[in-house]
C-alpha cells in the first residue's frame, strides 16, 4: 500500500506517511485525502485529484494562456436593391438583371491550422568548430 508522497514540515521536511488515496492526474505522485486537490470544469468535479504544485502549475497555465475564441462567420452580402429606372432606359431582361446584382465573391482565405496536441520536435544545431 502506497503512502502519501507531500512533503510536510517547516524546517525538515519529511513525507506526510499517510495511507495514499490516489495518485495526482499529472505527476502521478501518491496523495492521503488531506493533499489531493480536487479538479472541477464549470463547476462540477470531473473526479481527477492534482497534488498541489501542479494544481497551481495549471492554474498560471490557464490565466497567461487566453482561451481560444469562437470562430466568426463571415457576414452575409447585403441584399441587392434593384437601382430605380431612368426614364427612357429599355427594360432589362428578367435573367440579366438578376446575373448583373450578383457580386462575385473573394476567394476565402485558409488560415494555418496549428495542431496543439502535436509533439514537439527539437534537433540541436550544431556548435561551431574552433579554429586552431
Amino acid at each position: 500500500m502506497d503512502t502519501c508522497a507531500v512533503e510536510t514540515g517547516l524546517l525538515s521536511k519529511k513525507p506526510c506517511g499517510q495511507p495514499a488515496a490516489t495518485r495526482c492526474a499529472n505527476c502521478e505522485m501518491a496523495l492521503c485525502s488531506k493533499h489531493a486537490v480536487p479538479q472541477q470544469v464549470a463547476g462540477r468535479k470531473t473526479g481527477k485529484f492534482m497534488c498541489k504544485e501542479c494544481d497551481a502549475a495549471r492554474k498560471a497555465f490557464e490565466k497567461n494562456v487566453p482561451q481560444s475564441e469562437p470562430e466568426k462567420k463571415p457576414a452575409a452580402p447585403p441584399a441587392a436593391t434593384p437601382a430605380p429606372k431612368a426614364a427612357g432606359a429599355p427594360a432589362a431582361t428578367p435573367g440579366a438583371s438578376a446575373a448583373a446584382a450578383k457580386p462575385k465573391e473573394a476567394p476565402k482565405k485558409q488560415e494555418a491550422k496549428h495542431d496543439d496536441d502535436a509533439p514537439l520536435e527539437f534537433t540541436p544545431s550544431k556548435k561551431p568548430e574552433e579554429k586552431k
